[in-house]
């Protein structure tokens, strides 16, 4: 599969596009003081980085304005973040890393590693999932080997369930049904979804389930797109 990134695009650069991406998706704008403090680096580095990519058609730049990507900039953009988004929740949802440590070091992996690694660490993060709904939770059975090997006393939440049978709405293949129990996060999350009429007990579809894709639900004859860390948060007991 190809990465879809243009190869004489350095590291650093890359850190750009995706920097401005993930700021237009949060506050729809993109400002070279904003892009200078998310990568921690002087107002000149960025209006330099700018440049450059404006030269290879990737952003809309001019000084003092808004940055905008172009089609080609949003294309490599959307590659790398999902580069980024694979080898952090391998780092996570596999080997139970905290987030913070994780999304660090998948800042630095994600330009080392190439697009067959990295296809085949989200062909193995799918093969877990599905082995998992299949009744074979390999992520448990590492979890126990870590504690009796290792010497790892505790692990992260995201391996921990309160009650047995229920597991993450995430773990749910599509056209499945299940019962919706409970949030393993904080009040806000909590108020949203009951917002959206998600409450203890209601029956919750899976439309579509894949890293590939939108993780899309179906309740109450809505249909709602979730973020797929919402949805590792959101406990269900399958039907």
């Amino acid at each position: 599969m190809s990465s879809g990134i243009d190869d004489n695009l350095s590291a650093s650069l890359e850190d750009y596009l995706e920097a401005i991406y993930n700021l237009t998706l949060k506050k729809n704008i993109a400002r070279s003081k904003d892009i200078a403090e998310m990568l921690d680096v002087t107002r000149s580095s960025v209006t330099g980085a700018l440049r450059i990519l404006s030269d290879k058609g990737l952003v809309n730049y001019k000084p003092y304005g808004l940055v905008t990507l172009t089609e080609q900039g949003l294309s490599q953009a959307i590659t790398i973040a999902k580069k980024h988004e694979i080898i952090s929740s391998f780092f996570v949802d596999i080997l139970g890393v905290d987030r913070s440590v994780a999304s660090v070091a998948a800042c630095k992996s994600e330009h080392a590693l190439g697009s067959q690694i990295v296809d085949r660490l989200l062909a193995f993060i799918e093969f877990v999932t599905q082995s998992s709904i299949n009744g074979n939770d390999l992520v448990a059975q590492f979890k126990t080997y870590w504690q009796q090997e290792c010497g790892q006393k505790s692990i992260e939440t995201s391996y921990q369930t309160d009650k047995k049978d229920e597991i993450q709405l995430s773990l749910v293949r599509p056209g499945s049904t299940a019962i919706f129990k409970g949030v393993m996060a904080g009040e806000q999350l909590k108020t949203r979804l009951a917002s959206l009429g998600m409450v203890p007990n209601a029956e919750i579809t899976v439309i579509s389930n894949s890293l590939r894709g939108p993780f899309v639900v179906s309740f109450k004859g809505s249909k709602i797109a979730l973020g797929r860390d919402m949805a590792k948060k959101v406990m269900v007991i399958p039907k």
